[in-house]
């Protein structure tokens, strides 16, 4: 599950909408009726209720209706809405009727920031910087910027700032979500409890605050938050989001599919539909599965772990062609991901393109950030099938030097010693493989290992020791035939013809056995 991976975008939402009715110096609110509207409609733009927030907006609107503030408000929400032309000619309106006015950039700003152009964004953070200096929203959205480029330290210092130019809940909010990000979860938990204090009927903070509870494994905590969130606001989507990671945890799953269907009735998001396809997927329902992780990469479409999912369901069904497709799509926006090269060259091997599926194995292991056994022991197959024994070897060593004390690792290599040693006729590699079969053998004793000394020591020329080897092989395992034909090489190189006779009959014996009925 990809809790976390949706934390940026939920970041950015809350720092860009830090709409804080102070934060208009240059418009101050004194009637009551128009300062309530704005209040109420702030309140539903925080809670993703955009077309409630619009109407309060536009009754504040027919208050005052050249309020600056109210008309960047409105092109926020009218921006949330997807209607991008009426919000830009709200903007414009709210430019005209207050020049001076740091709201309309502040909107600006955060249009561009919705479309991850950033440098724009920051072009208009300073125009609003200049228009009004020490403005705590223009220091937020700043910090929003440098989260979108994953400069989570440089927007701390900007949260700081906020916090300290005004130190209310939404500001709190903001450097605790950057804390987050910086994984420190004490001051996240800190600074979501000052939230929580400061405005304790707002249903988006105890979501945060149980959200971070959840990260904290304090599940039972994190459930009272988020219900408590639900409790101020039944329609509060994030809220039934949350609650559904934390009854998939707890391992309520039917609850947890209710909890994310009613978030996503209410509310359109590609994260949303990402987890529950992750679900589905859990529950090998990989058609409801991939239903959903198409919609979340129609909604998100640079999300390359998204793509992944779609890859890894398409190949659970079959598809290879479109696994290949979106697992490649993947790898373009994230060409250092180890776990996406090892999933296509899973692809590859699917599709018989066996040189194809090698590179990818090599690419795995050179970004792995933990030992690459996987792609590992891809390759060394790869490699022992087309008798590159010494790069089967190098990668087996490399294997063996991640564990150095499990001892079984030494068999794969034995078996390389002997593959290679019956290639070139080297004895020192028949040698090899019985030292390592000697330390093997102590820890698991089995008939293989036996019967692969065995091989070892008939070609060294230990005659009577190949010979004990074998007849332990028998003695485990008596009804392979195999065991019984190398026992007659060993006797006929011991110059016992009539023994070799025997085996050999053995052999056939255990042949037969081996045979169906018919």
């Amino acid at each position: 599950m990809r809790i976390r991976s949706v934390t940026i975008a939920a970041l950015v939402t809350l720092l860009s909408a830090s709409l804080g009715l102070a934060a208009d110096s240059t418009a101050p609110i004194s009637n009551p009726n128009f300062a309530s509207s704005l209040a109420e409609g702030v309140s539903f733009l925080h809670r993703h209720r955009f077309n409630e927030a619009l109407a309060k907006f536009e009754e504040a609107l027919a208050i005052k209706p050249k309020s600056a503030h109210a008309m960047s408000l409105k092109a926020r929400t009218l921006r949330n809405l997807n209607r991008t032309d009426e919000a830009m000619a709200a903007v414009k309106k709210a430019m005209a009727s207050e020049p001076k006015s740091v709201q309309p950039y502040l909107a600006l700003a955060s249009f561009s920031m919705k479309d991850k152009n950033i440098a724009k964004a920051k072009e208009y953070l300073t125009q609003a910087e200049r228009i009004e200096p020490h403005n705590a929203e223009v220091a937020g959205l700043m910090s929003s910027c440098l989260v979108l480029e994953k400069n989570y330290k440089g927007a701390l210092i900007y949260a700081n700032e906020a916090v300290k130019r005004q130190p209310d809940a939404l500001r709190f909010a903001q450097r605790a979500a950057i804390y987050r990000m910086l994984g420190d979860r004490a001051k996240e938990l800190k600074d979501y409890d000052k939230a929580v204090a400061l405005e304790p009927k707002s249903p988006n903070f105890a979501t945060e605050r149980a959200t971070t509870l959840f990260y904290v494994a304090k599940y039972q905590q994190a459930m009272n938050e988020v219900n408590r969130a639900l409790s101020l606001d039944v329609k509060f989507a994030p809220a039934y989001y949350i609650r559904g990671n934390i009854n998939w945890i707890l391992k309520r799953g039917q609850s947890a599919f209710s909890d994310l269907n009613r978030a996503l009735s209410m509310e359109e998001n590609g994260s949303w539909y990402h987890f529950r396809g992750s679900m589905y997927e859990v529950n090998r329902d990989y058609r409801a599965a991939l239903n959903d992780q198409l919609k979340a990469d129609k909604l998100l479409p640079d999300q390359p772990h998204i793509k992944y999912s779609i890859s890894r369901l398409y190949q659970d069904l079959l598809e290879p062609k479109q696994a290949l497709r979106y697992i490649n799509e993947a790898i373009k926006l994230d060409s250092k991901n180890s776990e996406y090269y090892d999933h296509r060259s899973a692809i590859y091997r699917t599709m018989m393109e066996y040189e194809l599926a090698t590179r990818d194995d090599s690419r795995s292991i050179e970004f792995s950030k933990k030992p690459p056994i996987n792609a590992l022991i891809n390759r060394i197959r790869y490699n022992r099938f087309n008798k590159k024994f010494d790069l089967a070897l190098k990668d087996q060593n490399r294997i063996i030097s991640y564990f150095p004390n499990r001892v079984g690792l030494k068999e794969g290599r034995a078996l390389i010693y002997l593959e290679r040693a019956d290639f070139t006729h080297n004895l020192a590699d028949y040698q090899h493989a019985k030292e390592d079969l000697d330390a093997v053998i102590t820890k698991f004793p089995n008939d293989h290992n036996y019967e692969f000394r065995a091989k070892a020591n008939l070609k060294l020329g230990n005659l009577k020791a190949a010979l004990a080897d074998i007849n332990q092989a028998i003695v485990k395992q008596p009804g392979m035939s195999s065991y019984y034909q190398l026992r007659a090489d060993i006797h006929k190189s011991m110059g016992k013809p009539d023994e070799a006779r025997k085996d050999l009959s053995a052999a056939k014996a255990a042949d037969d056995a081996a045979m169906p009925p018919h």
